[in-house]
């Protein structure tokens, strides 16, 4: 519409400068009607420079809006694909929301500009309807996210329990342990000197007997290094090592009596 106005008032112009069939014969164009028609063409070029500078600053907007739409994508693209493989996290997310916000402002500030433009106003619409699926797309990946951290939380804690537990048990176990192994060594000890006693026993039969049958005291001491052998022998049984030796030099003793 502009453009024509400015074609009708550049005829204007012409004519105008056509003073000859535009007035007649010996008069002049006042010259104030002549300014008023030059302002009126300089004012209508302004607008449609105006005009036009419009149409490409929105253009310009749209196409940068674009971009930016396409950029927030490919962040949830990759965001999924983390998301799938539990490396995703909240910052991601957020950075993703800041854009889009971002782009709303700049939507906001479009719909201003283009409120007398119906093709452009479509547009805006369109845009912001594809920016409100994205937003709730990333609210949607935000909750898988917060729900996936929440189970790791929950698992974490869980098997730091068990492992306390675990820990505990051991050393329980540990101690049990140590104090059979203690109660071992203890009998173990207990044995030893039991299997001394005894041998000491048959070493002094033949010295302190009051029976002067032979035999019957032989059979006595025998008998006594017998008892010796069996606790030096449940001795060693229970780790008792050193009784391995007094077995051996009982069996000798044993064996001299034999003779």
């Amino acid at each position: 519409m502009r453009t024509l106005q400015i074609i009708g008032l550049s005829g204007c112009l012409i004519l105008a400068a056509s003073c000859d069939f535009l007035v007649p014969r010996g008069e002049t164009v006042p010259k104030e009607d002549y300014d008023t028609v030059v302002q009126a063409y300089e004012d209508l070029k302004a607008s449609a420079e105006v005009t036009r500078n419009g149409y490409i600053e929105q253009a310009a907007a749209v196409d940068n809006i674009l971009q930016e739409l396409s950029l927030i994508s490919g962040s949830t693209a990759v965001l999924r694909t983390d998301l799938e493989q539990g490396t995703a996290r909240l910052n991601q997310v957020e950075m993703i929301e800041s854009s889009i916000q971002d782009i709303k402002g700049k939507l906001d500030r479009l719909e201003q500009l283009t409120r007398d433009n119906a093709e452009y106003r479509k547009v805006v619409s369109s845009l912001k309807t594809v920016i409100a699926e994205k937003e709730k797309e990333i609210e949607g990946l935000r909750a898988e996210i917060v729900e996936k951290d929440r189970t790791i939380s929950e698992q974490s804690e869980k098997i730091t329990a068990q492992h306390g537990t675990i820990v505990m048990q051991t050393e329980t176990i540990n101690a049990q342990q140590a104090t059979l192994e203690k109660a071992v060594r203890e009998q173990s000890q207990m044995l030893f000197q039991a299997g001394q006693d005894f041998e000491q026993l048959g070493d002094d039969v033949p010295a302190v007997s009051r029976r002067k049958d032979k035999a019957k005291v032989k059979t006595l001491t025998v008998e006594m290094y017998e008892k010796a052998i069996l606790y030096y022998t449940k001795a060693l049984e229970t780790g008792y090592a050193d009784a391995a030796a007094r077995i051996d030099a009982v069996r000798e003793k044993m064996s001299l009596l034999a003779q």
